[in-house]
């Protein structure tokens, strides 16, 4: 008698279904056992369409695995993926079981799994690793921007087509890991830039559970300590609801509820057998009974003032930097510029502004020897020497005048205080 218990509870445990995914397009239910996958039409009364064998399913724990798509499984603590081949499973991936990522948000986008935080070595994640397909191993998401969240654990998570929300859950204290703290950020990731922002501090404590469902394309559904929330984030706004005997029934769903085609499905357990209750979505919400409103997060006055701030130091920076090289000429590397705009000059005009560049800006005067040394020509006398000097001048200073739009000099002559017939070159200062 006792051997027949023994067999009859064995048998039992190894019934209890694991993880399901549901095939929207077809209708279907996929339920994953230890032995087998049994497949249920939703629209015909939950009926049973086939429940398959699995062949080898001793080479796998399939209870720490869990459902990506009706086709693969993954391990709950990282790294390994399953996939059916006709009755048999077998590992495709090239990775190991690394535990770092435990309980990690899981989820496909585009085709490809995407996996973001968990917990492993004592610490919680904060970025995303992804299948790559070709590898047949998992790499890093490289994000963009300066702002990560909290490396937190039991958050809530909902997801649109670009983007991913994380709030709620818990943080470890950095020097002593049994102490954790609510995490009062709510955060959102862009899929499309790669960067995360902060979107401000919550109103409402909320940790992860298995009911949590998503209710619509903006709206999610989870309940918290007997309370039934309805939490929108493109409106920014928490609805609260009072308990009632239907959201009891839904609560216990031993799977995350979900919806289809105006029903909303949650599961049971009766007599070791998987049952789908169902309740249509007005059902649902006559049902509901509201008991208050409010903003799901509350932006903080800090981060407005810390923006207004920036903009102050930003824009008396820039009227600073405006106001010291307006109107003057600035050199970037080999280059020279006047409001922002090269200074064109040919090879010969070059030499020579750059000379009196550099002695100007160190207020410094050039003889005017070191001028003649750049037009020096053994076939021509100092007096055709000279002229040349003096009409390159000429000709650079006007050419400087129409770029600088003044009537100003630009390159002024002065004797030399040693010797009255010296002439000196300089810049003039206004200029520099």
């Amino acid at each position: 008698m006792k051997l027949i218990l023994l067999f009859l509870i064995s048998f039992q445990i190894i019934q209890d279904p694991i993880d399901y995914y549901f095939d929207s397009s077809k209708s279907l239910v996929h339920v994953l056992y230890k032995n087998k996958i049994e497949k249920y039409n939703v629209e015909n009364g939950f009926q049973l369409i086939s429940s398959n064998e699995i062949k080898n399913p001793n080479l796998y724990d399939l209870r720490k695995f869990k459902f990506i798509n009706q086709h693969q499984l993954s391990s709950n603590l990282g790294g390994r993926i399953l996939e059916f081949t006709g009755d048999s499973i077998q590992r495709i991936d090239n990775s190991f079981e690394h535990r770092m990522q435990i309980g990690s948000l899981e989820f496909e986008r585009n085709d490809t799994i995407l996996r973001y935080g968990g917990y492993g070595f004592f610490e919680n994640r904060n970025f995303f690793t992804f299948y790559d397909n070709q590898t047949n191993g998992w790499e890093v998401l490289n994000i963009k921007g300066d702002v990560l969240p909290e490396r937190i654990s039991d958050f809530l998570s909902h997801r649109t087509k670009d983007k991913l929300f994380i709030f709620g859950g818990y943080k470890f204290d950095n020097f002593k890991k049994d102490i954790k703290y609510q995490n009062t950020n709510c955060y959102e990731f862009d899929f499309n830039s790669k960067k995360w922002k902060i979107l401000g501090s919550l109103n409402n404590h909320f940790i992860n559970n298995d009911t949590s469902f998503l209710y619509d394309d903006n709206n999610l559904i989870t309940f918290q300590q007997g309370e039934i929330y309805k939490v929108n984030y493109e409106s920014n706004l928490i609805e609260s609801f009072f308990s009632n005997p239907i959201t009891k029934k839904i609560q216990s769903s031993i799977f995350k509820p979900f919806i289809h085609k105006g029903q909303l499905h949650y599961f049971n357990m009766k007599d070791g057998q998987l049952e789908v209750k169902s309740i249509t979505l007005k059902n649902f919400e006559i049902s509901l009974k509201g008991k208050d409103k409010k903003n799901l997060y509350e932006t903080s006055y800090w981060v407005y003032l810390m923006f207004l701030i920036l903009i102050i130091i930003s824009t008396t920076l820039i009227f600073f930097l405006l106001k010291k090289f307006r109107n003057k000429i600035i050199k970037i590397h080999d280059l020279y510029f006047f409001n922002l705009k090269k200074i064109p000059l040919n090879n010969r005009e070059e030499t020579l502004f750059i000379i009196l560049f550099k002695y100007s800006k160190s207020n410094t005067k050039v003889e005017n020897r070191i001028i003649t040394n750049i037009f020096e020509d053994e076939t021509l006398n100092y007096g055709t020497i000279n002229r040349k000097k003096n009409e390159s001048i000429n000709k650079l200073d006007d050419k400087l005048k129409i770029i600088f739009k003044t009537n100003r000099n630009i390159i002024i002559r002065e004797s030399s205080e040693v010797d009255k017939r010296e002439i000196n070159y300089f810049i003039n200062p206004k200029f520099i």
